[in-house]
This record gives structure tokens, C-alpha cells and sequence, in this order.
């Protein structure tokens, strides 16, 4: 972890002789690209390096090409926070827009595709929800796999340790948001949804669903190095600090106050974290909230995006993102770039995601040929028993995986039975359908 702070561009003017701002100002084609790319200190400097710039040299030029916007928030220290706009991040907020939408049309919104269908559209919901859900835990400590995650909440088996617990609680919590997209942002809210996502969790319970007290004392911790990488303002500060951020995200910019809704929303995610207002949960109530203001403002792609498992696969650069953002003076420009890198690096796994899909329902539909009577969800639970001979499948699972009432999963389960392509058995009070022993041979009767 790179903790290094840079230096500030007071010192740096402070400090300066005519000769070195003639050879900064000779400097600025040369450092054009560190500036275009948004690097941070400990990153500019060792390029310098390598180009025979002197790195303070450099750093002065690419600070001068970097015009702040001051934001309401500020630092400990009492200084604001701030972002720098440019084409850093016009660029990648322009191809999150196409993708998806901004709202209207979407490129990953094709009229005949997956999306196009409410029924396909739920079960992307659901299973999205749910790797969020556990990508979101894993990313907190929870000792689990997102495989066996799933299959819980599938099934909705009861929680066996904190680590399943985490995970449900990150479920409930993402179906409360999207309950919540309608209402303004409140403390009474965040504190609601933190119960949510805490809820048997913690080893005081008292701690759930209030702001950390000035006893507390709560830090950010390296846990490879068990370093303290940042200490959120006083707990005194919390109250004022929770309203002028659910200020900042009820308050709409536009016109000359313009925020771009993504950049809006990683600005909020940023200061939950900054701000740590609670003893605990405090990554996953800001996760959440980012979810909240992007799909609020119309970004519903979002919904079917795995943003946190992103997040994980590159574990290291999300605490540093907040480092590097809150060493250089506050800007969070350093933040909001790592985040939309992440979106963009999602939405390429949710486009490849969604190109399985068809092919799977492609495939599913070969399946008619056994029945006129077989629905797509009875399709698709046959291509999956295909894949998975293992699997134990159950009226409460069959609902939960695709939205619909009991009633009708028992109908598709009993069906699937009647033809033979299932078998019933009963496990205790429980009756549990598994893939008939010839399911292949039975399906290739039908020319499959």
C-alpha cells in the first residue's frame, strides 16, 4: 500500500524558484500523458524517474493542469474535498452511457434480447442480487464461496455461520434499496439499512442501527500489514456530516451545478467510506448506496452489473483508490476513476454474461420439441440438470431462483415428473426432484 503523501501544490509554488517554473512549464507536453491518465504520486514519480525527469518537477506540472470543483464535504483537517473533471473522465463515462443507457436506449438493450423479456429480466435480477450479495460478504471477511452463497440463498436454507448471515443480510439489503429508489436519501434510511446488513453480525448487537459514539474508536486497518491506513472524523462530526451528505445526494445538479450521475453516485460511495459513521458495516451500507443513487437516476442497467465481485478480483486497488484520494489533498478524482473502471470492466462481464444467456435459452428452446406444455423456466431448469446431473431441485428453490409463487413452481416441478424427465423423492418433511437417471437418453428419444 502505497501511504506516501504527495506534495501539496502550495508547497510546490511555495518552494519554487523562477528557473524551476521555467522548467515545469518546458515539461507540460512531456507529462501530458500522466495527466490524461489521472496518475497519482507514488505512480508519476517513478515514471519521471525512468523518463530523467525530476519527479517533483513533474508532479508540478501535471498539479497545474488539474482544475478542481470543490465539493460541501470536507477532510478532517477541515479543507474540501474536490474533483477534477476532464477527458479522464468524459471518455469512460461516455461508453458507461452508451451501454447503458443513461436512462433511455442501452447497446446491451437489444429489442429481441434476454432483457426484452420480463421473465428473463427477473431471473437476471435475482441472480445478480445474489452474486452481489456474496461478492460483497466475501469482500468483508465472510468465509464463504459465492458457489455455495448462491446455492443458499437459492434454496433459502437458514444461515450456519456469520459469514452466511453476511450473505443474506447483503440480499435483503439490495431488494430494501430498490424498494427505497422512489424515497430521498435519509439518515433514518441509511441507519434502517445498515440494521439490515448487519443483523446478527455483530458480536454487540447494540451496535446495529445507530452512529458510532466517540468511545468507539474505529479505524481503517491494512490487514496484510495491519497498518493504519485511515482514521474517519470524530464521532461528534457524524450527525452533521450524515445530513450534508444525504443533502448532496437528494439535491439535483444540473445546469451550471452539473454532476454526472455515476461520478454523483462514487462520490457518495467514497464519503460513506470516509466517514465510517458506523461501528460496523459501514463498506457494505456504501456499496449499497452507490446501487441506490445509480439506479435512482435511471441507470437500471446496473441492477445485472456484479460490481463487487470486480472490486474483489483486483482486492488491492479499492483501498488504495481511497488513499491515494485522500493523501493528495482531498481529490477524489483518484476514487472515481478506479470506480469507473470497475463499472466498465463489469459491464463487459455482464455483456459476455448476457451472450451465454441467449445461447442457453437458445438451447432451451430445442427443448419444445419434448412438449408444447414446456415453459421456458422448465427449459431452462432441464438444460441446467443437463450440466449439473447432481443437483436436487425444490419447489421453495425453483421459486426462489426464477420469482414466481410456490404454486406455480410445484406446477413446473409436477410436470417435469409427469413426463418422466424428473423424479420425486422425499427427503423428511421435504420433497426434493432430481434429474431422471435417462434424462439424456429420454431428451434424445425427441431428436435432441
Amino acid at each position: 500500500m502505497h501511504t506516501e503523501r504527495p506534495p501539496t501544490l502550495k508547497e510546490l509554488f511555495d518552494n519554487a524558484t523562477m528557473d524551476a517554473i521555467t522548467r515545469v512549464r518546458a515539461l507540460q507536453d512531456r507529462v501530458a500523458d500522466l495527466q490524461a491518465e489521472y496518475r497519482p504520486w507514488h505512480k508519476v514519480k517513478y515514471i519521471a524517474s525512468e523518463r530523467g525527469i525530476d519527479p517533483k518537477d513533474a508532479w508540478f506540472a501535471v498539479k497545474l493542469r488539474r482544475p478542481w470543483t470543490e465539493l460541501p464535504f470536507r477532510q478532517t483537517g477541515g479543507n474540501p474535498f474536490h474533483w477534477c473533471g476532464g477527458n479522464h473522465l468524459i471518455e469512460p463515462l461516455h461508453r458507461i452511457d452508451i451501454a447503458v443507457g443513461g436512462g433511455g436506449a442501452s447497446s446491451l438493450h437489444a429489442p429481441d434480447g434476454v432483457l426484452a423479456s420480463p421473465e428473463h429480466r427477473a431471473r437476471l435480477q435475482i441472480r445478480t442480487m445474489m452474486d452481489e450479495a456474496a461478492e460483497s460478504s466475501i469482500i468483508e471477511g465472510a468465509a464463504t464461496t459465492r458457489k455455495a452463497a448462491v446455492e443458499m440463498l437459492r434454496s433459502q436454507r437458514p444461515p450456519r455461520s456469520t459469514g452466511e448471515r453476511m450473505v443474506v443480510n447483503n440480499y435483503l439489503g439490495m431488494q430494501f434499496i430498490k424498494r427505497k429508489l422512489r424515497e430521498d436519501l435519509t439518515p433514518e434510511l441509511l441507519l434502517e439499512l445498515q440494521g439490515i446488513l448487519t443483523e446478527g453480525t455483530l458480536k454487540d448487537a447494540g451496535e446495529s442501527r445507530r452512529w458510532r459514539r466517540p468511545d468507539e474508536n474505529v479505524n481503517v486497518v491494512d490487514v496484510r500489514t495491519e497498518d493504519v491506513i485511515h482514521t474517519p472524523p470524530h464521532a461528534d462530526e457524524i450527525p452533521e456530516r450524515v445530513r450534508m451528505l444525504c443533502g448532496f445526494a437528494n439535491q439535483r445538479h444540473e445546469g451550471s451545478n452539473f454532476i454526472h450521475p455515476i461520478v454523483k453516485a462514487s462520490i457518495l460511495h467514497f464519503m460513506m467510506g470516509y466517514d465510517h459513521p458506523f461501528v460496523d458495516g459501514n463498506g457494505r451500507t456504501a456499496r449499497a448506496v452507490f446501487y441506490w443513487a445509480a439506479i435512482r437516476a435511471g441507470y437500471w442497467p446496473f441492477e445485472f452489473m456484479p460490481i463487487s465481485e470486480r472490486i474483489r478480483a483486483g482486492a488491492s486497488r479499492y483501498p488504495q483508490a481511497y488513499l491515494d484520494s485522500e493523501l493528495d489533498e482531498g481529490d477524489l478524482t483518484y476514487f472515481i476513476v478506479y470506480k469507473l473502471d470497475i463499472i466498465e470492466q463489469s459491464l463487459d462481464l455482464f455483456a459476455r454474461r448476457l451472450r451465454r444467456e441467449e445461447e442457453k435459452i437458445r438451447q432451451a428452446d430445442l427443448l419444445i420439441k419434448v412438449s408444447k406444455k414446456l415453459n421456458l423456466r422448465q427449459r431452462l431448469l432441464l438444460q441446467h440438470a443437463l450440466r449439473r446431473p447432481s443437483t436436487r431441485y425444490t419447489r421453495l428453490s425453483h421459486k426462489t431462483s426464477n420469482g414466481i409463487s410456490l404454486n406455480t413452481a410445484a406446477t413446473d416441478l409436477e410436470g417435469l415428473v409427469r413426463l418422466r424427465l424428473m423424479a420425486k423423492i422425499s427427503d423428511g418433511n421435504e420433497l426434493v426432484y432430481v434429474p431422471s437417471p435417462n434424462l439424456r437418453a429420454r431428451l434424445a428419444k425427441h431428436g435432441l
